[in-house]
């Protein structure tokens, strides 16, 4: 990450607002997150840069000091921003500032060029012996985004989430839903003069079943049934969430019907009770016939009259 810009590896502008560089960190991470990108090592090395450019803008104090002293632009500048915020000393790896601190003003001696004034403000320490505390350093949140599978959410789980900073083991409470937020103490950005570090909120995003429709707390599957099944009637097996069930077709019944499973829907968040499973009946009918079969319906025509559409055009 040697001499990387943080406004172009999120790619915004210098002058982007706190809320501009927070929707290009959010969209990045999606993009790049080792979660949706299994066994990518680029992406994983991506998305480490981009967190770390985020950790940069996203606190005011050492955007301040990256934009005041341009590392990484300068034409004598040997250090990438990574190296700024890393270096024991924070200035060793730039030759301007072993010519305009050495060790003595930098641990706070007095001095008197008008730079120690800035120096004192953005660190704490100068020719006026300024400090601040440890306790009073604000915690920086860090989020993230995590995809969970529709059977994850529907039953609980527990997920490796990969920080800039280490890997955790997180339990994914059953229930939750696209747009849901965990948040995990103490694991976010860690704090930039030694206090207490922020926390870790994680912004869901469910998967989407092949089979399986989610609305609140009920699941919906749609049931194909061929024409005999739903004349004569049949008993079925279909898929549900915990497992497979048997589903009991009346004879006679209406393309559309749904059949309720009270109880066997998503867990909730807020209350005790579960939401339901419904299995719609959906009629698939095949799209050619020979001509024997045509005769059959014929006569089934004729021994069977209907008039669904007795009263359809009287308005």
């Amino acid at each position: 990450m040697e001499n990387t810009d943080p406004y172009k590896t999120l790619g915004v502008q210098r002058s982007a607002t706190d809320t501009e560089i927070k929707s290009a960190y959010r969209r990045l991470a999606r993009r790049y997150h080792p979660d949706l990108n299994k066994n990518n090592t680029n992406a994983e090395s991506r998305f480490k840069e981009i967190s770390l450019a985020y950790e940069i803008l996203s606190d005011k104090e050492r955007r301040r000091q990256y934009d005041l002293f341009g590392f990484g632009h300068g034409p004598n500048s040997q250090a990438g921003f990574e190296d700024f915020f890393s270096n024991s000393s924070g200035f060793g790896a730039d030759p301007r500032f072993r010519r305009q601190y050495n060790s003595a003003n930098f641990f706070g001696a007095r001095g008197n060029s008008a730079s120690d004034d800035i120096f004192s403000e953005l660190f704490g320490t100068g020719r006026r012996g300024r400090s601040t505390s440890a306790g009073n350093s604000k915690p920086q949140v860090l989020e993230q985004i995590i995809e969970v599978r529709f059977s994850e959410a529907y039953h609980g789980a527990k997920k490796s989430v990969i920080t800039p900073y280490k890997t955790l083991e997180v339990y994914i409470p059953a229930g939750v839903d696209s747009g849901s937020r965990i948040r995990v103490g103490g694991q976010g950005h860690p704090s930039t003069r030694g206090g207490r570090a922020g926390d870790l909120f994680l912004n869901l995003s469910v998967k989407k079943h092949q089979f399986f429709r989610r609305d609140g707390k009920d699941i919906f599957l749609d049931v194909p049934v061929t024409l005999g099944e739903a004349l004569l009637g049949a008993r079925i097996e279909i898929p549900a969430p915990d497992g497979n069930v048997m589903l009991r077709i009346p004879a006679g019944v209406q393309n559309g019907t749904s059949f309720r499973f009270r109880g066997k829907g998503f867990p909730s968040l807020k209350d005790p009770d579960r939401g339901d499973f419904l299995a719609k009946v959906n009629l698939v009918l095949p799209e050619k016939i020979d001509s024997v079969s045509v005769r059959l319906v014929e006569e089934f025509e004729k021994l069977n009259p209907l008039r669904p559409r007795n009263n359809f055009l009287k308005i």
